[in-house]
């Protein structure tokens, strides 16, 4: 099933709903989705949004080489142009990043829809995806600060070294994934600590569009929220996601090669 094919039917939707709250919205902490600023209003704003989530997800199904990130930006007037794009990891098949917004799409709508802004995320043991929309403001090659979801569970490890370890793996991998290309800024390692005890595996990616010097800054704050949410209470799992970066660690691997896919894992 092509996920853009539902696109300008639930806009359509969208077009009924009440208005909401023009604050930035996130209304609980298991909510994986930011929105921001007002109602979009006007006919035009809302054919671009469709439009431009229409084209993003268009050039994801189409892509003959699959490297996770996609953009795109739609309209003629700056006040009435909206921007899309898509994040998932490089290395996974491509089925993995359909399959994680083909629902993430519907959540977005629904929860962001009327807003000129909205990120949502979602994600899976081996995979994860995010979706955004800005409306009259580009975001291509823009770091944005506003936006960030922890994602947690409730399961912990005995370990002693486990700040200090994640700490120093992320140190080394915001600098590999920060001298990436403009396809791809992506790493991943594993570390054994507490002396042959624990095997940690963690992966950092920003979006290509930022900058180098941005890419670190946006994996340095998320490596002080991982301290805070996740490696500081010893949880065995930690995911920490913005706009423009995604970082994450566990104690089991957990990348995907894509020779290695079963879609029924996305059922």
């Amino acid at each position: 099933m092509e996920i853009k094919s539902v696109v300008s039917f639930l806009f359509i939707l969208q077009t009924i709903i009440n208005g909401v709250d023009p604050a930035i919205a996130q209304s609980s902490k298991t909510d994986k989705h930011v929105c921001r600023g007002g109602k979009s209003k006007g006919v035009n704003i809302i054919d671009n949004k469709a439009s431009a989530l229409d084209k993003v997800l268009g050039l994801l199904d189409n892509s003959s080489n699959f490297h996770g990130f996609y953009h795109v930006q739609v309209g003629d007037k700056p006040e009435e142009q909206v921007s899309a794009s898509l994040l998932c990891p490089p290395h996974v098949h491509k089925g993995q990043c359909v399959c994680c917004l083909d629902g993430l799409l519907k959540y977005l709508l629904d929860n962001c829809g009327e807003h000129q802004e909205g990120i949502a995320w979602d994600a899976y043991f081996s995979f994860y995806c995010m979706l955004r929309f800005s409306t009259g403001r580009k975001i291509f090659s823009v770091h944005d600060n506003w936006a960030w979801y922890d994602l947690v569970y409730d399961n912990y490890v005995k370990a002693v070294d486990l700040v200090k370890t994640m700490d120093s793996l992320t140190s080394t991998l915001k600098e590999q994934a920060a001298g990436g290309n403009d396809l791809e800024k992506f790493a991943f390692g594993k570390v054994i600590y507490d002396g042959d005890e624990h095997k940690l595996y963690a992966v950092a990616q920003c979006t290509p569009d930022i900058s180098k010097a941005d890419c670190v800054k946006c994996l340095s704050e998320a490596s002080t929220r991982m301290r805070s949410c996740c490696t500081g209470k010893l949880r065995f799992d930690g995911r920490v996601f913005s706009a423009n970066c995604i970082l994450r660690y566990s104690h089991i691997k957990f990348i995907t090669p894509p020779e290695e896919y079963d879609p029924k894992y996305c059922a």
